[in-house]
C-alpha cells in the first residue's frame, strides 16, 4: 500500500514543485503562529504581507482550499484544533527542506526549528522562485530511505499508544516484511525507540504525544515526496 510508507506509483514531484509546495506549507504554519500574537495591532498588516508575497510570487495558486481559507481568516478568529494542526506543517516543511538539500537531517525527537528554514527557502523573500530552476531533490534512495525511517519510527509510536510496553524495534525493523523500514542506531535504546534520552516506555507522555505529531507530519512529507498523492492533503500516513 502507497499510504504504509512504500513509493508510490504516481509521478514524484519535481524539485519546483517540492520548493514550492514547501514554502505553501511554510505559510500555513506562520498563519497558525500568528494567531498567538492576533491582538497585536500590527497583526492584520503581517497577514496583508504574507497574502500579499503569496500573490505576487504566484505561490497562492499552490494552495490546496482549505489552506487557502485558513490563511485568509482574520486574526484571532481559528479554533484550537485549527492551529495546532496547521503549526505542525513546520514539521513537513522540514521534510522537504531536507529534501531539497538546504537543511540537515534532524533526530524523531527534535522540534524543526521555523527560524532554521525560513531564510533557506526564501520566506516572505520576493525573489523565493528565481531559485526554482536551479532546485534540485536528494537523490531517489536517499528518500526512500528518508521515507522509511519516518515510517518505522511513525509505527512504533503508534504500536506503543495501542500495547504499551518495551519491544525489540531493532528486530521488527530489521525483519520488516509489511513494509521496507529503517532506522538510525543513534534513534534506539535498549533496541528500543528512544526519546528524550530514554526509551520509550520510560518516556515522558507528554514527549510521546510530541514525536507523535513529529512522526506523523514528517511521514506524510516523505511519502508526497515518494509519489503517494499529487495533493499533499490526500496523502495518508497509514501504519
Amino acid at each position: 500500500m502507497q499510504g504504509r510508507g512504500e513509493p508510490g506509483r504516481d509521478r514524484r514531484p519535481q524539485a519546483a514543485e517540492v520548493l514550492r509546495r514547501a514554502l505553501a506549507l511554510f505559510a500555513v504554519a506562520a498563519r497558525a503562529a500568528m494567531e498567538a500574537d492576533a491582538a497585536r495591532a500590527d497583526a492584520a498588516d503581517w497577514q496583508a504581507r504574507m497574502l500579499a508575497w503569496l500573490a505576487r510570487t504566484g505561490l497562492d495558486a499552490e494552495l490546496e482550499n482549505g489552506e487557502r481559507a485558513l490563511l485568509q481568516a482574520p486574526p484571532g478568529s481559528l479554533g484550537e484544533a485549527a492551529v495546532l494542526d496547521a503549526g505542525w506543517r513546520a514539521e513537513g516543511v522540514y521534510a522537504l527542506a531536507w529534501a531539497l538539500g538546504v537543511h540537515p537531517p534532524l533526530p524523531h525527537d527534535r522540534l524543526a526549528d521555523p527560524n532554521d528554514l525560513a531564510g533557506p527557502l526564501g520566506f516572505l523573500d520576493t525573489r523565493a522562485l528565481e531559485a526554482l530552476e536551479a532546485a534540485s531533490l536528494r537523490p531517489e534512495h536517499e528518500i526512500d530511505s528518508f521515507l522509511a525511517r519516518q515510517l518505522a519510527v511513525h509505527w512504533r509510536l503508534r504500536e506503543y499508544a495501542l500495547r504499551p510496553g518495551p519491544m525489540d524495534f531493532a528486530a521488527v525493523v530489521a525483519t520488516g516484511g509489511w513494509a521496507r523500514l529503517d532506522i538510525d542506531a543513534a534513534a534506539l535504546i535498549d533496541r528500543d525507540l528512544a526519546i528524550d534520552g530514554d526509551p520509550i516506555d520510560r518516556a515522558a507522555s507528554d514527549a510521546i504525544s510530541r514525536c507523535t505529531s513529529i512522526a506523523s507530519e514528517r511521514h506524510r512529507a516523505a511519502s508526497w515526496l515518494a509519489g503517494a498523492d499529487p495533493l499533499y492533503s490526500n496523502v495518508e500516513t497509514i501504519t
